[in-house]
């Protein structure tokens, strides 16, 4: 009767891959699904070849038939080393590995440029069909990645019985948890928001346009909170589905408030006038709000969690809190320290150039996001 079973198993695997194959062209790059049933995880992936080494030989970009037979062996090796399920009993082996080779446009005479693969690995505990408690513990990685920006992120949709997850992996962070608890979630999201700020160029020039126009402690905490709500409303809004996420102009609009904030800031200092506090408030609000619309486009693209959708909002928003109370706190000091000796003329004229360079750049990234 055992014998049955694996036979039948063994069966199933053989059409799934045949049925994979005879539709491989259907496999959207970049795409791929991760099924959990039984004592096994069954992979269906579509990837660059440009993403592996050593194999175009001629550097067209594309695999020919020969490069395709010559490093059978090698293309192996790679996947091997890749494409891993590990859990707390450390990587599970890969039953076996089948290639799909997709020529561009569906046209067998043509080089390869996608590689389906196949992949089976063996699960240390079979997994129920009923729940995802038995998939505790697993981490998927994928470190095969091409050069272009369309071949930076790889999508996988992890299913287990009733039960989905979107894993959206990329060079940064080519590993994630399968099914994790809600406070594996927040941690991990708290790291990506923090990530997404200290990385963030634009938003951390706005935030600097801002606190250089200066202040006392408080109004500094109204600022710094202003731009907290504003961006908070717009990522919820966003994450949640109320508007179209990676809309042309929000990444412009973003550079454009930078233009805007540091050229407004300079006029009303080169008239000898501070802009109204009310004003002031009201106006990083408004600049806020477009810059959550980015960060809900950036996190939309990482992929969240829809089993824990409010728990990776939550850890998001906590990390980007956390990295700008950093940021400022680090601006705040570099500003103390470079100008607290000045004459307020002398700092007058720092602030001014400034903020004409923060213009300078903003309209630079404007532009550059236009085109």
């Amino acid at each position: 009767m055992h014998l049955f079973f694996r036979c039948l198993r063994g069966l199933s695997w053989l059409l799934l891959m045949a049925c994979a194959s005879a539709q491989a062209h259907l496999m959207v790059a970049q795409k791929g699904t991760l099924n959990l049933h039984g004592d096994g995880a069954y992979l269906v992936v579509s990837l660059p070849v440009s993403a592996f080494s050593g194999i175009d030989d001629d550097g067209d970009g594309a695999w020919s038939a020969p490069e395709l037979g010559l490093h059978g062996p090698q293309i192996q090796d790679q996947l091997k080393a890749q494409l891993r399920l590990r859990d707390a009993q450390g990587p599970r082996p890969i039953d076996g590995i089948t290639l799909v080779p997709t020529p561009p446009d569906d046209k067998p005479a043509d080089p390869v440029t996608q590689l389906v693969v196949l992949a089976r690995f063996k699960l240390a505990h079979p997994v129920s069909a009923e729940g995802a408690a038995m998939a505790k513990g697993l981490a998927f990685h994928a470190g095969l990645f091409g050069p272009s920006q369309a071949e930076q992120q790889l999508s996988i949709t992890v299913t287990q019985g009733p039960h989905k997850q979107l894993l959206v992996l990329t060079p940064e962070r080519p590993e994630q948890a399968l099914f994790p608890s809600g406070w594996r979630v927040v941690a991990d999201y708290v790291v990506l928001g923090v990530m997404h700020i200290l990385t963030g160029w634009d938003h951390l020039l706005f935030l600097a346009v801002v606190l250089l126009g200066g202040g006392s402690w408080r109004q500094i905490l109204g600022i710094l909170t202003a731009f907290t709500l504003g961006h908070a409303v717009t990522l919820a809004w966003g994450l949640l589905g109320q508007v179209t996420l990676g809309m042309a102009w929000v990444e412009p609009a973003i550079a454009f408030t930078i233009v805007g904030m540091a050229a407004w800031e300079a006029w009303q200092r080169q008239r000898k006038q501070v802009m109204p506090m009310r004003f002031r408030l009201a106006c990083v609000f408004s600049c806020a709000l477009v810059h959550g619309l980015g960060l809900a486009s950036s996190l939309q693209a990482i992929g969240l969690d829809t089993a824990h959708r409010l728990w990776g909002l939550l850890g998001f928003n906590l990390g980007v809190e956390l990295a700008q109370c950093i940021a400022a706190m680090v601006l705040g000091a570099l500003g103390w320290v470079l100008l607290a000796r000045l004459s307020a003329p002398h700092q007058q004229r720092i602030r001014q150039m400034c903020w004409v360079c923060a213009m300078l750049v903003g309209g630079f990234w404007f532009v550059e996001r236009l085109i």
